[in-house]
């Protein structure tokens, strides 16, 4: 008798199994799509963020020995805060004060 108790209650929790089992299959198909666009948005984001850092600083000099214009550390932080700071929290991205993205 014993036996077929706990064939059955197994019959069950399988059954249990197999439904939670359906259910985060179809949440990581959710989320599968959900990182694709985020590192997506985040490689945008780079990209777009480098060409203004590229304006701001001016890496752009034509000559091989003219200095580039010299900028403060905490000025170009708190630039880059005031333009791309949302942005940033949006994309779970952190700028450091060494001028450093971290995830």
């Amino acid at each position: 008798m014993t036996k077929i108790v706990t064939a059955i209650k197994e019959f069950f929790m399988n059954i249990w199994n197999f439904r939670s089992i359906a259910k985060f299959k179809a949440i990581n198909k959710k989320l599968s799509s959900e990182v694709k666009n985020q590192n997506e948005d985040r490689t945008e984001f780079l990209k777009e963020f480098r060409s203004y850092l590229r304006k701001y600083l001016k890496y752009d000099a034509s000559g091989k020995y003219i200095p580039l214009t010299g900028k403060n550390k905490a000025e170009i932080h708190s630039t880059i805060m005031a333009t791309y700071g949302s942005r940033l929290k949006q994309l779970n991205l952190k700028f450091t004060k060494q001028l450093q993205i971290k995830l």
